[in-house]
């Protein structure tokens, strides 16, 4: 009996093994750095950051400027609700960017998964050794 199953478990290695294609992969980097929403998605929310930033900097300003310390209090506590609200837009728009982009990063890995017959696709990051490296043919098509 146990010979049977050693049989059959060899079998089903060598067969696995022979209609493996192989593991791609992707670089994160240089999808990040060549993709263009990507480097839109990165302006906007920079240009989120600048506004806060800058937003804070005129309170500072008024604060320090303000006569008394009923007005200063009162400028913080308003300029305190608006760069809470600016942070919640960020942080919204920027799950919501992540999540475009994975989506379309992961459609795209997929077609050129099926293109390349490959078995699986992952991060280059995860590669010790060997994979076949898919990022150019990943921005291609999300050109």
């Amino acid at each position: 009996m146990k010979k049977i199953i050693l049989s059959i478990m060899c079998f089903t290695f060598v067969t696995l093994a022979s209609n493996a294609a192989g593991v791609g992969y992707i670089n994160y980097d240089t999808v990040s750095k060549n993709y263009s929403l990507a480097k839109k998605y990165t302006n906007d929310l920079n240009n989120k950051v600048k506004a806060i930033k800058n937003y804070t900097a005129q309170k500072d300003k008024e604060v320090s400027n303000a006569k008394t310390a009923a007005q200063k209090a009162s400028i913080r506590k308003t300029a305190l609700a608006e760069i809470e609200k600016k942070q919640k837009d960020y942080l919204a728009t920027r799950q919501r960017y992540e999540a475009d982009l994975t989506n379309k990063i992961n459609a795209a890995a997929e077609k050129v998964r099926v293109q390349k017959k490959l078995d699986v696709i992952i991060n280059k990051e995860s590669v010790a050794a060997g994979g076949v490296d898919i990022t150019s043919a990943l921005l291609q098509i999300l050109k």
